[in-house]
This record gives structure tokens, sequence and C-alpha cells, in this order.
């Protein structure tokens, strides 16, 4: 395969990370004991080693690994940093951001030594013949999908005004003004949408020579390379892709001599697919290794205090939730490929910050398969507008159910940011917003309730009323250092007014 078309985006995302290095360094000349700041440098030259792996660039791996090794040591409080051990770390990181632009500036990785040569007849080349598409900077359709996003704000505030205007020339006039709007919505988001294969198809080396390096058989299949997604997301799952894949070679598929012990095929099965499902994309991979050891797990996590001693048995979304967590770890052994603790915690973070969610399944000796459940696009989502207090605050539509007149047990008044009922056979829980959001209680029979799904869960958000529904335009909202996660953005309503977007994710 010819991973030259992947350079620019080597490049591009290898610049990022770099500048994250870079910032979390400059933040351990002032503050040298932040934990923060040395898992954020671990995190940004862990994904530069994984990035430079699947294209080959040999140096650029062995001196991100160095470096990865050096800030492992700190982050598991093996050493303390010191002036002179932080001056080696920046003088790495200088080396590792020069390796980079170096590395680009060689020739390309050739085609590899499976037989798929890159064709050489200059028909077959597609930069000769005869150009049907437009390069475009990611940058300007952002603009353009910003504006579009205004543009709909405005058409909000314009409809709210008209409605105290009468004329059926004006009707009529605004009905076309909404429809082109409408059509140019839909056009600038389709120009950003791609398909996944543009990253699923940097994989099969990465997943070669992994296997390789870990002396184990495995095929690999990508499905749904064709599904298209939002740029802006697709470029941004990389990474967590990543680490899926490298954490089910090492830790799921077993041995070619375990798997025969154990009647099973010699070489593993390992499959990265995508498909898409109402307003999102699912991105699976799945292997048929050994599953994920449960008991191993909950005694860790005893251990690390994350779940109690009474804790008996991990279900999914617990499991999850354990996995999940900054720093855990099964490894027995650090190796060149996983047991630092890094993985689900990178790849949770990502997807919660895109507004998807993770799901897992698991079966002993059978295999393991995670799912990122991820927005087409998180430019304009339609939302349901909901009251609580004095503050209007949108919920998505992709995680809601139903909406329906509730009666909250008794719980739920008495200071309780959530219980648990029956509704049916099904046992969900209860979120009173106002007491969440630090509002006084209102208490009441019958109350509003949102019934929404994410996380494999069932929950009942309480309300104090419903305003309606509309498409709205997602801000980024970042909350204050050691403030609340429980929002994934904020908007503005047509009237004006401002509202705080629900990361059901955070509250299940």
């Amino acid at each position: 395969m010819d991973l030259s078309k992947y350079v620019d985006l080597f490049l591009s995302e290898g610049r990022e990370h770099v500048a994250e290095l870079s910032g979390a360094l400059a933040e351990l000349e002032s503050a040298p004991a932040s934990v923060d700041a040395i898992a954020a440098a671990f995190r940004a030259v862990h994904s530069i080693k994984g990035m430079a792996a699947a294209m080959g660039y040999a140096v650029v791996t062995e001196r991100a690994d160095t470096l990865e090794s050096a800030l492992d040591v700190l982050r598991r409080g093996e050493e303390q940093l010191t002036p002179s051990s932080l001056g080696d770390l920046i003088d790495e990181a200088d080396a590792l951001a020069r390796e980079i632009e170096l590395a680009v500036t060689r020739p390309a990785p050739g085609p590899e030594a499976d037989g798929n040569a890159t064709p050489t007849d200059p028909s077959a080349n597609p930069a000769r013949k005869r150009a049907t598409h437009v390069r475009i900077r990611a940058s300007r359709l952002d603009s353009l999908m910003n504006l579009v996003g205004e543009i709909e704000i405005a058409r909000g505030q314009l409809e709210r005004e008209l409605r105290n205007v009468t004329g059926e020339n004006i009707s009529s006039a605004f009905a076309s003004t909404s429809r082109l709007l409408s059509e140019l919505r839909e056009q600038v988001v389709g120009a950003r949408m791609v398909p996944v294969g543009d990253v699923f198809e940097r994989f099969p080396r990465l997943v070669r020579e992994t296997a390789r390096s870990l002396g184990k058989e495995v095929d690999f299949t990508l499905d749904g390379a064709e599904i298209e997604m939002d740029r802006s997301i697709l470029d941004r799952i990389g990474d967590p892709v990543m680490h899926l894949l490298r954490n089910a070679l090492d830790h799921g598929i077993e041995s070619a001599e375990e798997r025969a012990s154990n009647g099973k095929p010699a070489r593993g099965r390992l499959t990265l697919s995508a498909q898409r499902e109402a307003g999102y994309v699912l991105i699976r991979v799945a292997d048929d290794g050994s599953g994920i050891d449960r008991d191993s797990v909950l005694a860790r996590a005893r251990a690390a205090g994350i779940v109690g001693w009474d804790t008996d048995a991990l279900d999914d979304v617990t499991l999850l939730r354990v996995l999940a967590h900054p720093g855990f770890s099964t490894a027995a052994s650090v190796t060149n490929i996983s047991g630092r603790g890094v993985g689900l915690d990178v790849v949770d973070a990502a997807v919660r910050l895109l507004g998807g969610a993770i799901e897992i399944r698991t079966v002993a000796h059978r295999g393991t398969a995670i799912t990122l459940r991820l927005p087409l696009s998180v430019a304009i989502v339609r939302a349901l507008i909901a009251r609580v207090g004095e503050e209007l605050f949108a919920i998505p539509f992709t995680h809601i159910v139903e909406t329906l007149q509730f009666e909250p047990p008794a719980a739920a008044f008495r200071g309780a940011e959530w219980t648990e009922t029956t509704i049916g056979d099904l046992l969900v829980r209860v979120v009173m917003l106002r007491t969440l959001f630090g509002i006084e209680p209102c208490v009441s029979e019958r109350m509003p309730g949102v019934s929404v799904l994410a996380r494999g869960r069932r929950a009942v958000f309480i309300v104090d009323d419903f305003v309606g529904q509309q498409d709205v335009v997602v801000k980024r909202f970042d909350p204050p250092r050691g403030g609340s996660s429980m929002f994934a953005g904020a908007t503005v309503l047509g009237d004006g007014s401002p509202a705080l977007i629900v990361d059901v994710n955070s509250l299940i």
C-alpha cells in the first residue's frame, strides 16, 4: 500500500501533538509536580509514536519511545522532576519535533512486501488524470460551517419577529429563504463529509507490524470504509482507533500455540468496521481472542480503589468505567505495545469530547468488541429544549427515546442527584436536573421527564418544562479547571437566549 497520501495528515497531526507536548513541558517549568501536565505530555508522545509506527518512520518511533519511557517514570512517581531532567525532556522534545519534519522530506515508505506494488503505469496514477476535485483547506470549511451556524441563529431570530407581522408575501418570502438556507446547510455539511477509509487505510500496516513484533498470526479485515462522516470528527478518531487495535493485538488475541490448545484456528481475527445507525456512525474494533478477564480487572480495580471491596462482579458498563480510568492497566509488565495504562482512557476522553459514547462487549475465550458511537457531525444537532428553573438546556435528540409525564421517586426530592426506579420491567436511573444543576428542588406529583439512552443504560431526566425542539449550532464549551463536565457545548437559541447542551453520557 502506498502511504505517501497520508504524509500531510501525519505532519499535521504530528505538529499538533508536538504543540501539546511543548505546552505541557512549559507548564512543568512553573509546576514541576503537575500530574496533569506530565500525563498530557505522555499522551502526546504516545500518540506520535503510534502514528510514526503506522507510517513506517522508524527513527521517529524510536525517539518517541525513548521520550515516552522517560515520561512514564515520572508519571508512575518513580522519580521526581528536576531542573536538569526537565531540560533533558525539552531537548528530546525539540529533537522529536525535528525528526517529524525531517521524516516527511525523506522518500515516502514504498510498497510493502506483500506483493501490493504501487502501479507504475502513468494512466493508473490518479494525479495524471484530469482533476475532478478541488482541494480546500479544512479551516475554510470550518469557517463556512461557522457562518452557516450564525445564519441558522439569525433565521430563528427573524422567524420569531415575523410572528408579529402579517402578510402573505412576507410569509412566502421567508419560507423560500428558509428552504434555501436549509439546502445551503446540507451542502456545506456534505462538503465536510469524507469516507472513513481515509483513516482506516493506514492501519493494515500497523496491524501487520504490531502482530509480527508480538509473534502472533492475525487476519485483519476492514469493513465499511465507504461510510462517510464529518472530517473534523474523522481527524480526531485516528488515535483512539489506533489504541484499540494495538490493545486488541497485545491483550486480546492469543499466541498461535495458546489458540491451538483451546481448539481455535492458529490465526486470530481482527476486524475494524464502520456502519451507519440513525444519526451516528458506529466504529467497531472486534477480535476473537481470549476476552477480558473480569476477575483480574475486578481485583486490580479493588486494589486501586476504583470500585469498593463489596463489588463482586463487573457488568459491561462498570467494566468500561474501570478500564477507562486514567492509568489503569492489567498488563503484568511494560512493553513497547501497551502496559503503561494508556488506551481506553485516551479513547473515552476523545469520544466524549466529540459527543459520542463507547460500548464494550466481551465474552471469555470468544473475544471482545469495542464500539465507538460517533455523531455524523458535531456542527449542528437536533435538540429538545427544556427549562430547569430559570435556565434553558438542550438535550440532543440522538440520545432521546421518549418524553413522558413522570412521577419521581420520593428520594428525588430529598437532595439526591439521582436515584433508581422501575419502569415496566426495566430498572432506570432517575436524574433530577434541578438538584444536579444546584437549583432548589420543586415538589410536584408529576413532572416532565426525558427518557434517554447512552453508554448502554437507560435514564430519565426530570425537567420543569418542555420549550420545544430545534436545530442548534454547537459552540465549544470549556468549563473552568475543576468545573463540571456535564455539558458538551453551548448554543444560542432563536430568541437570542443562551443554552447549555447537556452531555448525556456524563450523567448516566
